[in-house]
């Protein structure tokens, strides 16, 4: 039995949009504050975030009822 077996679609992305927030802040301000790393560093990795849950929402939709 897997932990998302239960979840809708939406509410698995919104389990793993939060999971990605919790992990991801305290990197991305010490990215964002350093001036060792491109200005646009940041947005790659939001960018990156957000093609994971678009790629999760849209697997998770097809096997939806």
């Amino acid at each position: 039995m897997s932990l998302f077996s239960d979840l809708r679609p939406t509410e698995t992305t919104i389990v793993v949009t939060l999971i990605s927030l919790l992990v991801f802040i305290p990197p991305l301000l010490t990215l964002w504050f350093s001036n060792d790393f491109p200005w646009y560093m940041p947005y790659i990795v939001w960018f990156g975030i957000i093609l994971l849950i678009f790629w999760l929402q849209r697997l998770l939709s097809k096997h939806a009822i």
